[in-house]
């Protein structure tokens, strides 16, 4: 009986990592404008989490801040059960960084720290909650190799805790749920390497900005300390295989005011497994699909008197680890798309941004096609996500 509830236990810990969005990006307002098509511009404080080969255009010491509030939404309809929805709301501080350029801009360092995975979960009428997540500590730096060409490195150290708590499942003999508190607190090591191409320093310049970056693959370990309330106490080690991924982002500008940036991302988690300590391994992507994703964007800035007013939108594809389904058996990858507005205020000495997007997708299961029961869940997620970067 004991192997049993711990096995359970271990795939229902496999269910929440397949449930948290992996679709690991950089951060900031400004970026999150522009659709997130910001590998090929990384030109502020945010680069080092975008491309950290950008970081050589900063000329001057850089400070930036980043805050969002998150609020989802999950809407249930059936055939067969009853139809249901769910909305929850939290608020985060999901980066902050500091840079510093040396040799008048060739050389910059800078650190950072980024909410990587999110793990928040509120939902209304559930017996289930969690809040935190998984974080990074990034040191990193750059170097302009030539007048056009900067190399960039940067490390993630990956800690963070979730505090999960609510009912595991019922208990024969007390006639009871029985209840659950978990710690699960996540740790890892990473690299990212960055090359950004700026034709803006030609003899003859070319308003055009290439950028690559490669993460490198790692383990993310998962640990785990459970205490339930009837049965006895639990504490495990889970891996998750997190993949090799390729961005590469383009930008051009058009005059003084235009800029179009567009990116396209590989993370190969098509075949990146979930290996439990207590025996065995289930498939992350349950459609043992990449999360390649396409993203696109725009800036213009409107210049005044009092500030630069930049105006931003940006559009992106979202694909996720979940899978749609017919007669019990995953088929295609459920994939969705997002888009965004933002603005903001750029002084002198500070830059503030503000961006508003959606996102969602809709996973369906054709259960029994023959008898018409089908089932489906969609998914839309609203941030509204703050900067502030200070200039010294």
């Amino acid at each position: 009986m004991k192997k049993v509830i711990v096995v359970l236990f271990c795939i229902f810990i496999g269910f929440n990592l397949h449930a948290a969005d992996w679709n690991i990006t950089g951060a900031g307002a400004r970026a999150a404008g522009m659709g997130g098509a910001f590998i090929g511009v990384a030109d502020d404080a945010t680069a080092i989490s975008w491309n950290p080969a950008g970081l050589t255009q900063l000329y001057r010491p850089e400070v930036s801040l980043v805050a969002r509030y998150i609020t989802e939404n999950y809407k249930y309809e059936s055939t067969f059960f009853s139809n249901s929805v769910d909305n929850q709301g939290h608020f985060v501080v999901n980066f902050a960084s500091a840079a510093y350029p040396f040799m008048n801009g060739k050389l910059v360092a800078a650190i950072a720290y980024q909410k990587q995975l999110d793990w928040y979960s509120g939902w209304k009428d559930e017996d289930e909650s969690s809040t935190g997540g998984a974080n990074t500590l990034i040191p990193g730096m750059a170097y302009r190799l030539f007048p056009i060409l900067s190399l960039g490195f940067s490390t993630n150290i990956w800690m963070g805790k979730s505090e999960e708590e609510g009912v595991y499942g019922y208990h024969p003999y007390e006639y009871d749920y029985d209840y659950i508190d978990r710690t699960v607190v996540f740790s890892g090591l990473n690299f990212v390497f960055g090359i950004m191409a700026d034709f803006n320093n030609l003899q003859k310049p070319f308003p055009l900005k290439l950028g690559v970056t490669m993460r490198t693959p790692f383990d993310l370990e998962v640990e785990v300390e459970a205490d339930y309330y009837y049965y006895y106490d639990l504490d495990y080690t889970n891996t998750v295989d997190m993949p090799m991924m390729l961005g590469f982002g383009t930008s051009y500008k058009f005059g003084e005011n235009l800029t179009l940036s567009a990116d396209y991302e590989i993370r190969a988690y098509g075949k990146s497994e979930i290996h439990y300590e207590l025996g065995g391994t289930s498939d992350l992507s349950a459609s043992e699909k990449n999360l390649n994703q396409i993203r696109v964007g725009a800036e213009y800035l409107v210049v005044t008197d009092f500030a630069v007013i930049p105006l931003r939108a940006g559009f992106k594809t979202i694909p996720t680890l979940l899978s749609n389904g017919e007669g019990y058996e995953y088929t295609d990858q459920t994939k969705g798309t997002g888009f965004s507005l933002g603005t903001g205020l750029i002084f002198e000495r500070v830059a503030i941004d503000a961006t508003f997007d959606l996102s969602g997708y809709k996973q369906e299961w054709d259960n029994w096609p023959d008898y018409g029961e089908n089932e489906s869940g969609t998914y839309k997620k609203y941030n509204t996500t703050i900067s502030c970067i200070f200039y010294f």
